[in-house]
């Protein structure tokens, strides 16, 4: 037996707030590094839809973005491998949950301090 599943596609209206938030953030932080990208992010909490950053530069524009959202440097999720890092920080803008991931050698995180 077979179940027919149809993945829930959300519509232009349902992604407008996060579609808000990026113009705004746009506006309040136009050097911010990109890609930025808009559908559903996992939080600590939940699944929503927001927006999530994923950034293979540097660990400087990580802090970046942590700073512009307000995240304390406390809450960012720090997980080291052998030779590579990633940092995690959730946040929000304009109501709109924020996912930030940074990944970088293990080195590069004490010369972006």
């Amino acid at each position: 037996m077979s179940i027919n599943r149809k993945a829930s596609v959300p519509t232009l209206g349902e992604l407008r707030p996060v579609i808000s938030a990026i113009a705004a953030l746009a506006d309040a932080f136009p050097a911010l590094p990109g890609p930025v990208e808009i559908g559903r992010v996992v939080t600590r909490h939940t699944v929503a839809l927001g927006i999530s950053v994923d950034l293979h530069t540097t660990f400087a524009d990580f802090e970046a973005w942590r700073t512009a959202l307000g995240v304390d440097i406390a809450g960012v999720e720090h997980m080291p491998l052998a030779t590579v890092q990633t940092l995690k920080a959730y946040g929000t803008f304009n109501g709109v949950p924020v996912v930030v991931t940074a990944y970088g050698p293990v080195y590069a995180l004490a010369q972006a301090a």
